[in-house]
């Protein structure tokens, strides 16, 4: 008997739309006094000032909630973790829209079997590389934008997921670049082959006879780029295989 995921019970569209319902952030924690110069601790739109205001001379209407109130005692919880509980629904209101963002792009990590380092590598590659290999990368890029007449972005997520998954990733440089960027583009021909790169051993192959694998689905990790308009497009790119 198998169990259903857990993350089914986590539904990120309600969380997402309560948060978009809330009072706007930032949040703040603010220490003020109530009218009896008793302590009051609350969650504010507007920072602190460090001067502890004593009502009425703060604006009640930029408190999002309150940790404490002491006179009259309205809000005061057992365990007295009044800052504490004030700096967490402040930090909250930041904190669990990121954190639906993040379920999101881990998701679909797992649903289309990305590296984990997807999204955090500071380039448009989804694995780390060092600077020989993110150049190898690049140029791997720009043979599908300029022999495939792809845009970049769509490039740039081909690349990702052909090669965004695999260790191998040193021995990728004892090819030429377009070895392996033909790869992630054209599906083998009838005689299983695929171009490489080379004009002697590509002669007798028929590029408009290739057939095109699909590009990786919008919305997946992959696609780390955001696609120009068609107008705003390289009209320079060339047809594929010329």
């Amino acid at each position: 008997m198998t169990s259903e995921p857990a993350h089914e019970d986590l539904d990120l569209d309600a969380i997402e739309q309560l948060c978009e319902a809330a009072t706007p952030g930032p949040w703040f924690v603010r220490n003020l006094d109530d009218g009896h110069a008793m302590n009051l601790v609350a969650v504010s739109t507007a920072q602190d000032t460090g001067r502890a205001e004593r009502w009425p001379g703060f604006d009640h209407r930029e408190l999002i909630a309150a940790t404490l109130v002491q006179q009259p005692r309205y809000v005061d919880c057992a365990d007295e973790r009044w800052d504490e509980n004030a700096a967490f629904i402040a930090r909250a209101r930041d904190a669990v829209p990121q954190l639906v963002a993040e379920v999101r792009r881990l998701r679909l990590l797992v649903e289309y079997g990305a590296c984990p380092a997807a999204g955090t590598t500071g380039t448009e590659f989804v694995i780390p590389l060092d600077e020989e290999m993110l150049a190898y990368y690049r140029e791997m890029v720009d043979v599908l934008v300029e022999r495939c007449g792809i845009s970049r972005a769509e490039a740039v997520a081909r690349v990702n997921a052909t090669y965004g998954t695999q260790d191998g990733v040193w021995i990728m440089g004892h090819e030429v670049a377009e070895y392996w960027a033909f790869g992630a583009y054209y599906r083998p021909d009838h005689r299983g082959r695929l171009p490489v790169g080379d004009p002697v051993l590509d002669a007798d192959i028929d590029y408009g006879t290739l057939s095109v694998r699909p590009a990786p689905p919008k919305g997946s990790p992959f696609w780390t780029l955001e696609e120009l308009s068609e107008s705003a497009e390289d009209p320079g790119a060339a047809e594929a295989g010329h």
